[in-house]
């Protein structure tokens, strides 16, 4: 499901995996999401997440409300690459950068800017939240 309310987009998802990042003490989360793939960076020591927990991705131009058991960051949306070579059609991936950290959204149908009404160079907050 994703919801988008007044440039807040919402989506439900699930850890698919969390891998070693390219750097030491860095971590990937994969992410499953409403027909979505979102992966992101994270410091090892700050990792509050857990491989096929259930969470709840919050992608805002206004600083959204969170807790401790939460994940947030700001940043800017920096790209939106299009990859025309595949059989299947279009394939987008839109980068979001938390000041070095990465967020990669990955849709094999639309453009997530599109969808969402984002633009690049955007500033926004993206939050992963638990489902308590």
């Amino acid at each position: 499901m994703m919801e988008s309310v007044a440039q807040e987009i919402i989506l439900s998802c699930e850890i698919n995996s969390i891998e070693r990042g390219s750097l030491k003490n860095l971590s990937m989360v994969n992410m499953s999401c409403n027909g979505f793939n979102v992966s992101f960076d994270i410091i090892d020591s700050i990792n509050i997440f857990s491989q096929k927990e259930k969470v709840k991705v919050i992608i805002s131009k206004n600083r959204p409300s969170y807790s401790h058991d939460d994940f947030c960051g700001h940043g800017y949306i920096v790209t939106e690459l299009k990859d025309s070579s595949l059989n299947n059609g279009n394939k987008y991936t839109t980068i979001i950068s938390l000041y070095g950290l990465l967020v990669k959204i990955i849709s094999n149908k639309e453009s997530f800017l599109r969808t969402s009404q984002l633009n690049i160079m955007d500033h926004v907050y993206f939050c992963v939240k638990k489902n308590n």
